[in-house]
Parts: structure tokens; sequence; C-alpha cells
């Protein structure tokens, strides 16, 4: 197996006039020998491209910045690196295009295809083992080089918040902030992509519960392409990571595991994987402009002129490269089509509506360049987008989105709603079927929020007293006083909420947890340790603490329709008119 672990960052400084971005090394073109700031050098690579460098001419070498670490078993060294796996950590490096985009890819090599061929007895279908054998590395703990320290264990598929800091660090001018709010307006990381290489005659679409997709031009190579998302847990948390797995026939240079093993390594291959990387890179640079055009967070709006030219020039040569009919002398409109298929997310938070307003703005822009093969080319691509987005608004003029609040407690009950839910025409969002992979989770409340028109909050006795519900509770409570076309439609499994003694009961519980956590700071303080693992925890939980008396008084004076035993059937008429009435 090859496994190439892909996650993008998008660079908001290029949307100012000074950004205080350090000037070496001189992107996009760097010079070989110059240096990023506690990277290492920039590597130029003249000789010819073989093995699982996949045509990446200027890199940073990014072997000291991720930190394959762990503690006892959970050490890559130790759980990966011998017999049976014999894993080999054969790339960590940074790549860069001096604008928006900036990039970290891993590659790990090992031999999963040998451990499936020996694995019996489990009662798993080989893409379950699949799925469970690369879960693995994506938990696999590291730790991160921020400047001239390294962070607190993190999985790797996480790595995306900390390698943001350590790249925001290492190319800003001057005094540098480490508070989130402040680097998240400067740079934000991007879902990650897992690009899969398997050896194998015998795999298949119906064994990898996957989508095939066409490709003629690799049929002489016996390569087969597939597109779906691997599931993983953190907790109680379930993520979907976007994965295209590439199937060669059982040929030692095909899956290579040491690096003389590449010397064979095919070129359709090599430009395959090259273009996987690229497209899923271009296509997040463009759903962030996307956004940025659209946007109404002042953070984010682009109110200078000269800026929002040099922005379009940019997204023009995105949407070049998107709309090339050919791309290292391969056909790519089938892995384009995928790539957005496989993103069920693609625009964002953005609504139909302004998605065809933007792109009629941006068409306006390209109706003023000269007339040329390349802006003809964009034009034609551009409209293509946004007939198909017309004519998506004409067959689904009403799209109504329900994000469910709830407490992992109550999933079975939630789960029968959302169920009834989808089968009245709503679209969902609910953390466990929605999670895209490397989100953090305050990241996906907001967005939610944001992109929802109702936000479905499932009361109960769990849900009143976790931190995180009631975080998205207080945020929805919030975003109606200004934004009034969102709906809040609480739903009670129980009415324990109403007695006059809950709120003390649920508080002092509350407060038991804090206690605790203050007790585990203390301890960890005194010895000199750190406590930030718990740190988002007990935040959440003082903020619930205090905002609870007045959460639960919302919630009396408002109607709450009842969804426990049978009262999920009987009030459905009530919840779906509630959600489409905005």
């Amino acid at each position: 197996m090859f496994l190439t672990l892909q996650i993008p960052l998008f660079d908001y400084r290029f949307f100012e006039s000074a950004p205080q971005r350090t000037e070496r090394p001189k992107w996009p073109e760097p010079g070989p020998k110059e240096r990023i700031r506690y990277f290492g050098e920039v590597v130029d690579r003249n000789t010819r491209y073989v093995g699982p460098w996949d045509d990446e001419k200027k890199y940073c070498n990014a072997a000291t910045v991720i930190n394959f670490c762990g503690t006892g078993a959970s050490h890559f060294y130790k759980s990966f690196y011998s017999s049976p796996n014999n894993a080999r950590i054969l790339f960590r490096r940074f790549q860069s295009d001096g604008r928006c985009l900036s990039k970290f890819e891993i590659g790990i090599n090992d031999r999963l295809e040998t451990l499936l061929k020996g694995a019996a007895g489990d009662n798993k279908d080989i893409s379950t083992r699949i799925a469970d054998h690369i879960s693995k590395y994506l938990l696999c703990p590291v730790k991160i080089k921020i400047g001239s320290r390294l962070s607190d264990y993190v999985p790797l598929i996480e790595a995306g918040n900390n390698l943001k800091d350590a790249y925001y660090w290492a190319t800003t001018v001057g005094k540098k902030s480490f508070d989130p709010k402040d680097v998240k307006h400067r740079v934000e990381n991007c879902e990650p992509l897992l690009l899969l290489q398997l050896q194998s005659d015998t795999i298949g679409s119906a064994e990898l519960k996957a989508q095939q997709v066409d490709m003629p031009f690799t049929e002489h190579e016996g390569i087969q392409l597939f597109c779906r998302h691997i599931p993983y847990n953190i907790g109680r948390l379930r993520y979907q990571l976007k994965t295209w797995i590439i199937v060669t026939p059982s040929k030692k240079e095909t899956a290579p595991v040491y690096a003389p093993d590449f010397r064979s390594y095919s070129q359709v291959l090599r430009y395959l994987r090259i273009n996987l990387l690229r497209i899923h890179v271009e296509t997040c640079m463009e759903k962030r402009l996307m956004e940025t055009f659209s946007t109404i967070n002042e953070a984010y709006q682009v109110k200078d002129s000269q800026v929002r030219d040099r922005l379009y020039f940019y997204l023009h040569k995105l949407l070049l490269n998107l709309s090339n009919i050919q791309r290292n002398s391969q056909p790519q409109d089938k892995l384009v089509e995928a790539a957005f298929r496989l993103d069920e997310y693609y625009y964002g938070s953005t609504r139909i509506e302004d998605r065809i307003k933007m792109l009629g703005d941006y068409q306006d822009w390209l109706s003023k360049l000269p007339v040329s093969p390349k802006n003809e080319q964009v034009k034609v691509y551009v409209q293509q987008n946004q007939a198909a987005l017309i004519e998506q608004q004409k067959t689904k003029p009403e799209e109504h989105i329900a994000f469910i609040s709830y407490n992992h407690a109550d999933e079975k009950k939630v789960n029968q709603l959302k169920d009834k839910l989808e089968a009245a025409g709503i679209t969902v969002i609910l953390d466990s079927a929605s999670m895209q992979a490397g989100t953090a989770i305050d990241d996906f409340i907001t967005q939610s929020i944001r992109r929802a028109d109702a936000i479905v909050s499932i009361v109960s006795k769990n849900s009143l007293t976790s931190g995180w519900v009631g975080v998205e509770t207080i945020n929805a409570m919030f975003i109606k006083k200004y934004f009034p076309e969102k709906k809040f439609i609480p739903c009670n499994i129980g009415s324990e909420f109403m007695e006059d003694t809950f709120t003390d009961t649920a508080r002092t519980k509350l407060r038991k947890r804090i206690k605790a956590i203050e007790k585990m700071a203390a301890i960890r303080a005194a010895g000199g340790r750190r406590f930030v693992d718990f740190d988002d925890e007990w935040r959440r939980l003082e903020n619930l603490d205090k905002a609870l008396p007045e959460i639960v008084q919302y919630l009396k004076n408002n109607l709450c329709i009842a969804i426990g035993g049978r009262s999920l059937n009987a009030n459905l008429g009530k919840i779906l008119e509630a959600i489409r009435a905005y």
C-alpha cells in the first residue's frame, strides 16, 4: 500500500496589500538552498522525477515539522515500522505557490496487501479491513513543530490545525500571534485528501465499496481508479475522509515499500497521481474564494477593488487548470467531475443563489479581459457551471437544510428524526454523518449553523448538560437575534427541563465536572505540565453553567415540540412546517 495524505492551507494574506509575509524564499519560484524559517532548505529537484515525489520541483522537506512520535504501543516505529506492516515514511514535504495555496503531504508505504491475504477469522470484509488499517495511520499521534516548540500530541488527520500555525509562524514578519482567532483570519487549513494505492488484481468496486471512475487512458496499464469516503472515529465523533483509490496490477514496482523499488515506477501512474493531488488543492482554493466573494463575515470580505482583481486573476488560473481538456497528457474531465461529486460540500456554506450571482459577477470581470484562447476557455467553463446551477435551481427551487444539535446519548431517537426528515425532502446536517475529515468540531458547528435554514435542537437532560450542545444552543439563540430567517426549533425527548428543580440539579452536575477539571489542572501545573487537552471542555462547561438558566427560560417560553416515545410521528408535521416556513 502507498498512502499519501495531503493537507492544503489557504493563506488569506494574499488579499492584503502589505501581508507581512517573509520575502524568503521568493515564492512561487524559490531558489535552491533558500530556507523557510524553522522548516529548512527548499529542495530543487533537477533530476528525473521517480517514485513518490510526484513532480514537485521545488519543495521544503518538512520531516522536522511533522514528528511521528507517540508513547508506548502507539509509537509509530513500534506500531507500524516492524513486521508485519514494515511501514516506511517516504516523505514529509511542504510546498507553496506564493499566493493562496500551501500544502503539506505525507507519504507512507507498507505491506497491507500481504496482510489482507493472510487475514481470516474476523468476519470482516475487505473494505472494512482496509478502512480499519488506514484509520490506524490517520489516528497515529504526531507532534507539530511550531516555531521552536513542539505541539501536544494530535492525531495525524487533525494535524492541519497545528500545521496552519506552524506555517503562519514560519512565514510571518514581525509580531506573531498564537490566538486561534487571529491566525484563522490569516491562514486556514482545508479539508485533507487521501490518495491510496493498492496492489491487487482481485480488489474491485464491490470489495472496496467505492465508485469506479472510467479512465480508458489507463486500461493498457491495468490501472483502476475508485473514489469513496473512508470513515474513522475520534472518540464519539465520526468523520468521513475523501479518498482516491488506485488499484494496480500485482507487480512489485507498482506498490513499492523501499526506495529502490521505485525505479520502474509507471509514468502513467505517476501522472495520474499528480493530477489527482493537484485537482484537490485547486478545488479547495476555488471553494474558499467562492465563499470569500459571497461572505457576510466582515473578516473575510473583499472591499478593495485592486485586491478583488488580484483574487479574480488567481481564480482565473485555478479555473484554467480545472477546465483543461488534458493535463500531463491525460484527459482530466472525468477526474474533475468525480472530484466535485466526491466533495459533497464543494460550495461550502454559500447558497445556490449566491453562487449564481458570484459567477455572474466573475463573468462580467472576464468579459473585460482581452480575447484569447485561455480566456475563452475559462469563460465557457464558468458559463457551463452557472447554467448547471440555474438548472439545479429550477429543478430544486426550495432547498431546506436543517442542522440537528444533539447529545450522542440521544442518538437513536435523532437518527429516527433524521430518516423521517430526509424522506420528506429535507437536507439534514448531522455530525455523525456530515463531519468532514480534519474539521474542528467548533468550526463544524459554526459552519453548519450558517449553512442551515433551521437549527433543530434536541432537548433532553443529556443535551442540557453537554458542553457542545450547550454551545450550539447558545450560538443558535444568538444568531436568531441577528438573522431572523434562521429558524431555531427546540424538540424535547423528555420534559425534565420543565421541572422547577432541573436548573439547580443540572448546574450541580456541571460544577462537579468543572471542579474535577480544576483539580487535574492544578496537579499538572504543580508538576510544570500543560493541561490544554481539557482546557476547551473546561471553558465550554463554564459558559454553559452561566447560560443554563437563560437557556431553560427560553425553552419554557417557546414552543418545544415533543418527539419522545410515539410523539415523533404525531408531531413530524409541525417540525416540517417550522423548517419550511422561512
